[in-house]
């Protein structure tokens, strides 16, 4: 009686099991045909309220929004440019590139996505969560040398210029290969902390299991992946909503007429650059705008000179970073043109930072971008050109033409 009662009872068991994972699994397909339905209508609505010269909006909505950038990648005249603080600066002027090429004259236009404080590690993050929408397409990433501390990215600025949405779209790109997506979970490990918000604890957890090999680890992510595969799906909705109420806020610029490609006299724009320049920096011989060498020296340069002979480039977290997005580039089939942008070396030796030391930051980053089959345009050449950088670092009237050159070049070639 006892062994009958048994295999009843298994019986009922299995049924009941079966019946609980027959309802989970209509739940879900139910959930995702909703979610489904409900991407394509808002990315309908995106495409009506998107327009091309969105590709100049500097906020971080956009730089968070991963619905907003795959809307500028998908224009067909649209050439995503990534970078940090140089694209705050001088945006008015004409050889800036938003000014440059967004004018109606040489067939594309750029659309710019970073600030002050984007680093490799957010833009590996970004490159991730974008996936498919680069894979094929060329693209340009600024490179600082600043940007090479001892001490590299940490928490806050992470936190401050980069999204769980683009954190998790990583980790769910299929593209991406299991070692990259634990080299990236260590890093974000890393500079996080328990304390982080929320949100970002809940994210660091993921991360903490995908950075670890072990068996445990491995079947705990596996048993908790639908958990954040669900959060996933739902900020990418957030983000489709959010963003159609940000386009909607903004009042719509005239109808855009796509530029027609045209023959750019180079010599020309350099002279018209010069010519900026001299009148933006009377007051200095190291090629600085006159504002931006007052912030730099603050009256103190004696104080200043020689002040730097401790600093370097050398050995940075930074690298690994960089190497993260080169990877990241390759197994999604990106082509990045990347901008080895150099530091104003006639500032830089009255400060006393090392010359050997600079010229070996840009050897290497020539080395790492070489070994990885992508195209680099090296301007440490212009270290001492003149008004290339308005300021120690960032790139001037005359720099940007340089640099716009490199990019028409790029846009325009056939590979």
């Amino acid at each position: 009686m006892m062994k009958k009662f048994s295999s009843i009872g298994i019986i009922i068991i299995s049924i009941i099991s079966i019946g609980i994972i027959s309802i989970s699994v209509s739940l879900l397909f139910i959930f995702q045909n909703k979610y489904i339905t409900s991407k394509k209508n808002y990315e309908n609505i995106i495409s009506k309220e998107y327009y091309n010269t969105f590709a100049e909006n500097l906020t971080p909505h956009k730089f968070k929004s991963v619905i907003l950038q795959s809307m500028g990648a998908r224009q067909g005249d649209n050439l995503l440019m990534f970078g940090s603080s140089e694209f705050e600066n001088n945006t008015a002027y004409p050889t800036h590139p938003i000014k440059f090429f967004n004018n109606e004259r040489d067939g594309f236009q750029i659309n710019l996505i970073g600030r002050a404080g984007y680093k490799s590690l957010v833009e590996a993050a970004n490159f991730g969560a974008l996936g498919n929408e680069l894979k094929g397409k060329k693209v340009v990433f600024v490179l600082s040398p600043q940007w090479f501390t001892p001490s590299g990215i940490d928490e806050n600025a992470f936190e401050a210029n980069s999204s769980e949405l683009q954190v998790y779209g990583f980790l769910f790109n299929k593209d991406i290969s299991l070692v990259t997506k634990q080299e990236f979970s260590k890093r974000i490990i890393s500079i996080t902390f328990e304390k982080a918000n929320k949100q970002f604890a809940i994210m660091r957890t993921f991360c903490s299991l995908y950075s670890k090999k072990d068996l445990l680890s491995t079947c705990e992510r596996y048993l908790i992946t639908p958990y954040y595969w669900v959060k996933y799906e739902q900020l990418i909705l957030k983000d489709d909503k959010d963003s159609i109420n940000y386009l909607k806020s903004k009042p719509k610029p005239a109808v855009y007429s796509k530029p027609q490609h045209t023959a750019i006299n180079w010599d020309v724009e350099l002279r018209k650059a010069t010519k900026i320049s001299k009148s933006k920096s009377s007051n200095n011989n190291f090629g600085m705008i006159s504002g931006a060498y007052n912030i730099e020296t603050k009256g103190n340069l004696q104080k200043i000179k020689g002040s730097w002979k401790n600093s370097s480039y050398k050995i940075s977290p930074e690298y690994k970073d960089f190497e993260l997005l080169l990877d990241v580039c390759k197994e999604n089939g990106i082509k990045p043109l990347i901008l080895n942008i150099p530091v104003n070396g006639k500032w830089y030796d009255y400060a006393g930072f090392s010359k050997s030391d600079r010229l070996a930051y840009y050897r290497k980053i020539d080395t790492m971008v070489n070994s990885y089959g992508f195209e680099v345009a090296d301007f440490s050449k212009y270290e001492y050109e003149k008004y290339f950088l308005m300021d120690s670092d960032h790139i001037g009237w005359k720099g940007w033409v340089y640099v716009n050159k490199a990019i028409d070049s790029y846009y325009n070639r056939s590979n």
